[in-house]
């Protein structure tokens, strides 16, 4: 597969870009301005489909494409989506296009395309599916009024899948770290100092002792030295446990650099 140096430089910035994502409920906004300027559509969405009736969250790009009414007529047609129903028997995320399941005489004569798809207009579609730790459906699709995907965009697309997936597990489990710390309640930061606090902040967020030290302008032994108070005070041994054992409070840390 031949790769542009333009589409590489572009593959990187998404990549990038979606290493920052410490929220999974900020991952389609931020994911799919990148993967449109990878693979040329006229429109695009994130969805989520629950394993309940009813159960779909979804953004899109350009923004303004879902709204609430457009999303309750996707989710009573949803059971008839080939692709859905294709990620939901086998569990194969690899990127799939309507026109692999079903013709197009067949897809105008569904509900879903009656009343949900022909009013954008969405003709062709390329979807990858992403995982997830419960029966949920997650997926990004990819529509055109005109002209079927290409194999090589096909391509494409099944490369990004394995940042995509990296990116939204990582934000999931950042964000899971932050409301455990959060839960667990305060009394266990009453024994660090406001600089332990920056600096296990910034563990939280997975920056490595040197991104600590740049943050902090401190060195980076003097931030090891301030994990080693940490871990003693919390009664831990590793970054792992110390995020799992403290909690988060914004409200009692002072801002970097103090």
């Amino acid at each position: 597969m031949y790769v542009s140096l333009s589409a590489l430089r572009q593959a990187l910035q998404l990549v990038g870009d979606l290493a920052e994502i410490d929220d999974p409920a900020d991952f389609g906004e931020r994911a799919l301005p990148g993967v449109a300027r990878l693979v040329g559509c006229d429109h695009l969405s994130y969805t989520e489909i629950g394993p309940s009736p009813g159960q779909v969250n979804s953004c899109g790009y350009p923004a303004g494409l879902v709204t609430p009414g457009s999303l309750a007529v996707f989710a009573a047609h949803v059971h008839e989506h080939p692709l859905v129903n294709h990620y939901r028997a086998t569990g194969d995320g690899s990127p799939v296009k309507i026109s692999d399941f079903v013709s197009r005489e067949r897809f105008h004569r569904l509900g879903l395309y009656a009343e949900f798809f022909r009013y954008f207009p969405v003709e062709y579609q390329l979807a990858v599916g992403l995982p997830s730790a419960d029966a949920q459906v997650i997926g990004i699709a990819l529509n055109r009024a005109h002209g079927d995907f290409t194999e090589a965009e096909r391509d494409v697309l099944g490369v990004l899948r394995a940042p995509l997936m990296v990116a939204r597990a990582r934000a999931t489990e950042r964000y899971q770290a932050r409301h455990a710390l959060t839960a667990a309640g305060d009394s266990q930061l009453a024994d660090l100092t406001d600089r332990e606090l920056q600096v296990l902040d910034l563990v939280v967020e997975g920056r490595t002792n040197s991104c600590i030290a740049r943050a902090l302008h401190l060195s980076p032994r003097t931030i090891a030295k301030h994990l080693e108070h940490i871990y003693r005070k919390l009664d831990v041994t590793s970054r792992a446990a110390a995020v799992h054992r403290v909690p988060r409070d914004q409200a009692h840390r002072p801002p970097a650099g103090n």
